[in-house]
């Protein structure tokens, strides 16, 4: 069934400095408004103007929703048509403020504005009718949402109040320099303007219910997981930036000491929680190509809100080679991801090599991966609404890439830059079948074989015992040279609400 239209409430990211505040209080809706009129190229490399007008204001023309400011609050207006349809803006940081006339200045503590936003939550249902709410959050942001989710709400009963969670570059596991922990520590110790919030020893104070803190971080606790008892993993998607050099020109020192895997300030393998679905976008934490004003986040968020179809893609019972391995000698690959989806203009999921964020499997990542069941590929989400012919198609490219170590340096004897051992573009599509509304069929094609969608094949399929319908795509015979004769992808397609 279709994703349930609640209201929407968006928890903006961190001010660091004073002015920064002042700057984000004197925007109504807290920068989840601004668009963007950057890409990066056309077809003869010149920049291109493209508007993108913002998450905000596409989420009013394209569905229907309604903004709530009336004057000095936000309240449903007498001309709200579906109060559930509404998007509303946690101004958490207005008792920070000096711009109304009060000493202001003190800023609120992670625990404090989960408090303040488990209540705005309460006056939201109260005003709207609806029993849940949607949770959009930037940066910071989605730090004081899990805190809601994890320490505020008594356990087990955080997804009586929250539907789903979606964050843009929200450092779940914390921001970490890259000097070896040095400036982690003055951070840390000085916690200055709060940024002490992103070491591990506040993060475990706020994402943990008091009755079961300790005095310090036990060496089990994970800053990015979120536990079962607290709210489903699978009901949070985390964009992930991969972009550090367009970071704006102002922050570079961040992308100095962060490192070139982020997005300018939160680092790659920190910015999405364990076993939630992500995309992995190249955008910048926040500026001129942030990942909240672009369109690869808004046709995420869309898709995860109001999806119809989940489709969750592995790649299965492959073998790599590992056999070179000696003392001194490491072979190592790396699996390139882009996927792309029939009738948008982007690319909605990007992991490769040029950007520091391909899939890298040594020896023992593999061993980890194949008891696993397989190696995640992406999770995407996909809205009915947008397919006037009923069909819902969408590309899967993927690279595999080897690389030899010698005494832990790269080995060029026989190195030749960005030659794949395979890479091919897989065009899947679904389309109903008579076993109800929400029943498809899975057919795919191998664009090296072919790019007509007639000449498509039906995928075999399994129905698992979790409920998914499993679409079973064999590689071609260049891949199996690579990856095996058993290799596969596993399309577990499920209904999304």
């Amino acid at each position: 069934m279709s994703g349930a239209l609640y209201p929407i409430i968006y928890v903006r990211g961190y001010a660091g400095t004073q002015n920064d505040v002042e700057e984000t209080v004197d925007d109504p809706f807290y920068g989840f408004n601004l668009g963007s009129t950057h890409i990066r190229a056309d077809s003869e490399g010149e920049a291109q103007f493209y508007a993108f007008e913002s998450p905000f204001v596409r989420l009013l023309t394209e569905h229907d929703y309604t903004a709530v400011f009336d004057g000095t609050t936000q309240r449903i207006g007498t001309g709200v048509k579906n109060k559930s349809q509404t998007i509303w803006i946690y101004r958490y940081y207005d008792p920070t403020s000096k711009t109304y006339d009060r000493p202001g200045g003190r800023r609120l503590s992670i625990e404090e504005a989960a408090a303040g936003l488990r209540d705005f939550i309460e006056a939201v249902r109260t005003s709207t009718g609806a029993p849940k709410v949607h949770l959009v959050a930037h940066s910071m942001g989605g730090l004081v949402c899990r805190s809601l989710l994890q320490r505020t709400y008594p356990k087990g009963t955080a997804q009586n109040y929250v539907d789903k969670l979606f964050t843009y570059g929200t450092p779940h596991g914390g921001i970490h320099f890259v000097d070896g922990g040095g400036l982690e520590k003055v951070r840390d110790l000085m916690g200055v303007n709060n940024s002490d919030d992103f070491g591990r020893a506040r993060m475990y104070d706020y994402l943990t219910p008091p009755d079961d803190l300790q005095k310090a971080p036990p060496d089990t606790f994970d800053e990015t997981v979120i536990p079962s008892e607290a709210f489903d993993a699978q009901r949070v998607f985390c964009v992930v930036g991969t972009n550090a050099a367009d970071y704006e020109v102002a922050r570079g020192l961040s992308r100095t000491v962060v490192g070139p895997q982020s997005d300018g300030l939160v680092q790659i393998e920190s910015a999405s929680v364990s076993r939630a679905p992500r995309a992995y976008v190249h955008r910048s934490h926040s500026g001129r190509y942030g990942m909240v004003n672009s369109e690869e986040g808004y046709q995420n968020l869309r898709r995860f809100l109001f999806g119809d179809i989940r489709v969750h893609m592995m790649m299965c019972d492959f073998d790599l080679d590992y056999s070179q391995n000696t003392g001194s000698r490491e072979v190592t690959y790396q699996f390139e991801i882009q996927v792309a989806l029939r009738g948008s203009l982007i690319v909605m999921h990007d992991r490769s090599e040029a950007h520091y964020s391909a899939v890298a499997l040594n020896k023992d990542q593999y061993r980890e991966q194949t008891t696993k069941g397989g190696l995640p590929l992406y999770t995407t989400f996909m809205l009915k609404q947008l397919s006037p012919d009923g069909k819902m198609r969408y590309m899967v490219r993927l690279a595999v890439y080897s690389k030899t170590f010698e005494q832990g340096f790269l080995s060029l004897t026989n190195h030749v830059e960005r030659l794949p051992l395979w890479s091919d573009y897989m065009i899947a599509e679904l389309r109903p079948s008579n076993g109800g509304e929400y029943r498809y069929d899975g057919y795919f094609q191998w664009a090296s074989l072919s790019v007509d969608p007639d000449k498509m094949t039906k995928m075999d399929t399994e129905e698992t015992s979790a409920g998914t319908i499993d679409g079973l795509v064999p590689l071609p015979e260049r891949g199996q040279r690579v990856l095996g004769k058993n290799a596969r992808i596993r399309l577990a397609t499920s209904n999304w609400s």
